[in-house]
Parts: C-alpha cells; structure tokens; sequence
C-alpha cells in the first residue's frame, strides 16, 4: 500500500513532474491545490475499490 503522509504525496508529485519535465510536458494548469490533490487521490481509491468488487463477478460471468 503506497504511502498516503502528506510529505509522501508531495514527493511522489514532485517526482512525478520532474520526470515529465525531463520529457517535455508542461504544465496543463491542473489544480495542484491540497484539496484538488486530495479529492483526485480519494476518487482514485473509490475506482481501484470498485474494480477489486467487481473483478470476481467478470470471473463468475465467464
């Protein structure tokens, strides 16, 4: 399970655009704010939850 302490975010975030900036991304203007991060973090976890519900039905239904 990943890390969710703020200071880990932050560091995984920090990373993450470091490395697109070593591709040459740039920035889209996505909200970087604490909570923006926070609801895309919590929405992330409510999607991965339901795929783990729902990955033994598709089993039952094949």
């Amino acid at each position: 399970m990943a890390d969710m302490h703020r200071e880990a975010v932050s560091a995984r975030l920090r990373e993450m655009a470091r490395l697109l900036a070593q591709r040459g991304f740039v920035s889209k203007g996505v909200d970087m704010s604490s909570a923006a991060v926070s609801t895309r973090l919590r929405s992330m976890a409510s999607l991965s939850d339901l795929c783990r519900r729902l990955a033994p039905i598709g089993q039952r239904l094949r």
